[in-house]
């Protein structure tokens, strides 16, 4: 095997990763009706930020058309909502030279296998994150979050009517919620009580996509961050989301590199990998201060480094429920 044919490989992973990522990304988008929003547009720095106008409260008032007087001012200011950006990479994997000298292996086929896992674990990765990103962010309102897991069971499981009454939170703005994000225990339990939907989307990987009796999409996903194992029973978050309301904006910095190490009894060569991408969340912006750059999952886990910007909470990502 020469030189050459280890660049071929490290093509091979990377156009085969690039090629099923995107394919997944549009059908993604499209069977999610855009709660969750997957893009490839790439930022520079650690931050992006957007800025708009904040909404004027009291903006018309009631004007006496016989009376005199000072009238108090109102401000236009602005609001800033900032994305930050998340590090991410793949572990050394070992791709010894020598295995593939041996089987008589073309290293394309490596690379096409690598590749697509690859592409798979991203894209999870993604979710995941995301996901724990908008419960750090949407549970600290009360606005717009509903607990009923302390009702008497069966009442504490996720049943239409507890979704009927997380969704009146937004009140003249429940439309705007175009579906559910839940683990599957709680689509079990909502599905065994109620009628049976064989309507299936999208699947990719553990992501399904399915919908409701009202129409709303429901997406349903194993992601460990729609769990909170510390009360007993395990509480599971199911959100109820708008459009928007995540946005994931892949940096197009991929990079990846061979490495071959001597001095064992086989030659050793490695290949790793890394990459970045942009995380927002609809109404809120990421805490420059508290939560810092590049951050650990820790950090982006944590409420009080999303701050919200919103001023009305139908502005918000949509509604969070909590149940057994």
């Amino acid at each position: 095997m020469a030189l050459s044919d280890l660049a071929v490989y490290s093509e091979y992973a990377y156009t085969t990763m690039t090629e099923v990522l995107d394919q997944q990304i549009n059908l993604f988008n499209a069977a999610s009706n855009g709660m969750i929003q997957l893009g490839n547009f790439p930022h520079q720095g650690d931050f992006s930020d957007k800025v708009f106008f904040a909404k004027i409260d009291g903006l018309v008032r009631r004007r006496n058309a016989y009376g005199s007087g000072s009238v108090a001012e109102k401000n236009l200011s602005n609001l800033v909502d900032t994305m930050v950006k998340v590090a991410a990479g793949t572990p050394p994997v070992r791709m010894d030279k020598g295995q593939f000298n041996w089987i008589q292996q073309n290293p394309e086929v490596a690379g096409a296998v690598l590749g697509q896992q690859l592409a798979i674990e991203t894209m999870a990765d993604m979710l995941n994150t995301g996901i724990g990103v908008l419960v750090a962010a949407m549970i600290q309102e009360a606005e717009i979050y509903l607990d009923v897991s302390g009702n008497t069971a069966p009442d504490d499981l996720l049943t239409f009517q507890n979704q009927v009454s997380a969704v009146a939170k937004f009140g003249d703005a429940s439309s705007r919620i175009l579906g559910w994000v839940m683990h599957s225990k709680p689509m079990h339990d909502l599905m065994e009580k109620n009628v049976t939907n064989a309507e299936r989307l999208f699947v990719f990987g553990t992501v399904n996509v399915m919908r409701d009796p009202f129409g709303r999409i429901m997406l349903m996903s194993d992601a460990p961050n729609l769990i909170n194992t510390v009360p007993t029973p395990d509480k599971y978050h199911t959100l109820g989301l708008t459009s928007g309301a995540l946005r994931i904006d892949q940096n197009g910095d991929y990079d990846a590199n061979e490495e071959a190490v001597n001095g064992d009894e086989n030659i050793k060569r490695t290949f790793q990998a890394e990459w970045s991408y942009e995380m927002g969340v609809k109404g809120f912006a990421w805490d420059k201060t508290n939560g810092g750059k590049s951050p650990t999952d820790a950090a982006l886990m944590t409420s009080t480094n999303w701050d919200r910007v919103a001023t009305s909470h139908k502005d918000l990502p949509g509604v969070i429920l909590d149940t057994h």
